[in-house]
């Protein structure tokens, strides 16, 4: 899919979603989310969040200072196409264009992976669950416990980074404090008599 399209997501630009806008004059029309629209949003968001090459371009700020708004316009766009459950499932090819499509436009990288398609298929595996098989909740409990993680992962490294830091922060301060003993002096060579009863003059360097 092109990102020029009007139907691209581009960020900065509104999203627009099916809602009230259709509704007669002066009837009141219950904006708020079904839980099944709920379940779908937390599973895009889980996807998003552990896709590594998104997250490497939001941490570093390949986007700029707006990364992370930008990973969140996403997310609102495949909650406003998808998240209604409404239509047929999303065509996997489109939404993988879409997907590598975006990233290369917002945060100036050029995936040379698969990750694309293999977000693309988990976001229209969550549709088909939940949508239509309605095993929703069950899908979510996965991807939450997948998501702790690999969050957990990701703090055990940053403190086994931090520790490591320290260590040798003291072993630098250790040299420091304590230099290493003066060593001594080399023995003065024993004087050499020739027949004569001369002392030899012997040279620092031999040969």
């Amino acid at each position: 899919m092109d990102p020029a399209r009007s139907d691209a997501p581009r960020a900065g630009e509104p999203s627009t979603s099916v809602g009230a806008a259709g509704a007669a004059p002066g009837v009141l029309v219950d904006t708020r989310p079904s839980p099944i629209e709920l379940q779908f949003a937390r599973a895009a968001y889980i996807i998003l969040q552990m896709w590594p090459a998104l997250r490497q371009a939001v941490l570093e700020q390949w986007g700029g200072p707006e990364s992370e708004e930008k990973r969140q316009f996403l997310l609102s766009h495949l909650c406003d196409e998808y998240g209604t459950g409404q239509g047929k499932c999303p065509d996997v090819d489109d939404l993988a264009d879409l997907l590598d499509n975006y990233v290369e436009e917002e945060y100036d990288c050029q995936l040379e992976d698969d990750s694309a398609m293999m977000i693309a298929m988990h976001v229209c595996n969550a549709f088909k669950v939940i949508f239509e098989e309605k095993r929703g909740e069950q899908l979510v409990a996965q991807l939450e416990q997948a998501f702790g993680k690999v969050r957990k992962s990701k703090v055990e490294h940053q403190t086994q980074e931090l520790a490591e830091g320290d260590e040798d922060d003291d072993q630098e301060e250790d040299e420091t404090a304590t230099p290493s003993a003066p060593r001594p002096p080399a023995p003065r060579p024993e004087p050499e008599i020739d027949e004569d009863g001369f002392e030899t003059v012997v040279s620092r360097r031999r040969r």
